[in-house]
């Protein structure tokens, strides 16, 4: 069946012919002509990367009056990128309609600027929860002529803890509108939230409600062996150099510090936590939608509504608490009809763990097996560096900011001596490139670090 076919009118067929697509989705299938119809609440159970976006965007398009400068579809999202992302295809989808009008408004942007935006005509806005509970109480913005209200990605909102909000957003909204919930699992959570804010005439779609999981997704999982763990990761990225994925921790400290391990390595990396501020947060993401970075490192929370093309492989470095975190993360490979790869680093003692996702999930592991390469003997160097004393460094917390800030192990820092304004200690040697490249540029008590090493003279600097 084709678009034309579910009802969508010629002109924004024309925008997605020239984004390349022209298949529905299952989802878009059932979604789209139920939304142009009817006026029912929907709950969509599907998988990650399944078009969910485009089966509600579409539809609401075609019936928003553009004539009416006021604001018709609210979509909730848990995250910036989500956000955008939605915005986005809004925007591109509606490129020969008469003027609708998407912004997107979110949290870590200043207010002020979003308050000016929605002063000029706006009939679609996305917002993360948090950011629009703002603006309705600075009265920035109107939702009496609100005739959609989508939760999407409901289950990633409940995971982060916004279900609070949600339930005072949906209180402030007037109880004839169509609300549609798009979802890849279904928590006790979001049950509940259909339970009290749905009507109870809603229609659901499920597609492969047997499957959670993309089935064109390959899951695998490697055995390290005690101490190889980094090395194994290693191994698996060198036979994907020119390809692209996402890497899971559990915190914001492995991230970081395996980003930082993985500094010099024959495949680009960076971290996406927590403690990152909103521009680094950017900065990191379009390094890796452009392809200057091929690897990111993120956690499960840090990595909410991220949508990034033809990804090759998720890697479970940690893995999940939950079962469904589990198919969050695998479902940003095998995208539009495409295969992918998930593979979960284990020690022998957690394959139980592995057996109980295959169980709640309904999907099978392949194992793999890796050849990690001998490290060869790496001889130490001295290296130096101009703090000291004055600038509050002792041993111990030299080594703290060595383990911190340039990703080294305790064990690999040796003869630590700390002066006035140097210090100095021995590394093996393969640690030089890591070293320079976390460290370069760095500003302490708004001294630049210099890192040289021959001592006296500080004419050599490393790397």
């Amino acid at each position: 069946m084709t678009f034309s076919e579910l009802g969508i009118h010629s002109n924004i067929i024309q925008a997605l012919e020239e984004n390349k697509i022209s298949v529905p989705t299952g989802i878009q299938l059932q979604a789209i002509p139920h939304i142009l119809q009817h006026n029912t609440d929907l709950v969509a159970v599907a998988q990650t990367g399944t078009g969910k976006t485009a089966a509600f965007c579409l539809p609401i398009l075609q019936n928003i009056n553009p004539k009416l400068p006021k604001i018709q579809a609210l979509v909730l999202v848990p995250t910036r990128e989500l956000g955008q992302q939605v915005a986005r295809e809004f925007f591109l989808f509606s490129k020969y309609l008469s003027r609708v009008f998407a912004e997107a408004v979110y949290g870590g942007a200043p207010i002020e600027d979003q308050i000016q935006k929605l002063k000029r005509a706006t009939h679609v806005v996305v917002a993360t929860p948090g950011r629009l509970l703002d603006l309705l109480d600075r009265n920035a913005l109107n939702l009496d002529d609100l005739k959609y209200l989508v939760l999407d990605e409901a289950d990633e909102m409940m995971n982060m803890g916004f279900k609070t909000e949600i339930d005072n957003i949906l209180k402030s909204c007037k109880k004839d509108i169509t609300k549609m919930l798009f979802t890849a699992t279904m928590p006790s959570d979001v049950k509940q939230i259909i339970k009290d804010s749905l009507h109870p005439d809603f229609v659901e779609i499920r597609i492969n409600a047997e499957e959670q999981v993309n089935q064109k997704i390959d899951h695998q999982y490697l055995i390290y062996k005690q101490g190889e763990k980094l090395e194994s990761l290693k191994a698996f990225l060198s036979e994907r150099i020119n390809e692209r994925g996402i890497l899971f921790c559990r915190t914001k400290v492995a991230a970081k510090r395996l980003a930082k391990q993985l500094a010099g390595f024959e495949v680009s990396a960076d971290a996406l936590h927590g403690n990152l501020n909103q521009e680094m947060r950017d900065k990191v993401m379009r390094g890796f939608k452009k392809g200057r970075i091929n690897l990111l490192v993120a956690t499960d929370i840090a990595a909410r509504g991220i949508d990034v093309k033809d990804l090759d492989y998720i890697i479970h470095y940690h893995l999940p608490e939950k079962s469904e975190y589990y198919t969050h993360r695998s479902g940003r490979t095998a995208r539009a009809g495409k295969s992918g790869i998930s593979i979960c680093l284990v020690k022998t003692e957690e394959l139980e763990d592995i057996k109980t996702l295959e169980s709640d999930l309904n999907i099978q592991f392949t194992p793999q097996t890796i050849t990690v390469k001998p490290q060869k003997a790496s001889l130490p160097v001295s290296i130096y560096m101009n703090i000291g004393f004055a600038q509050g460094f002792t041993k111990g917390n030299l080594r703290e900011f060595l383990v911190e800030e340039a990703g080294l192990n305790l064990d690999d820092i040796q003869n630590v001596v700390v002066e006035d304004n140097r210090c100095y200690y021995d590394v093996p040697q393969k640690y030089e490139k890591q070293i320079w490249l976390n460290l370069k540029g760095y500003k302490l008590a708004h001294r630049n670090l210099k890192m040289t090493l021959d001592g006296e003279n500080s004419k050599r600097n490393i790397y």
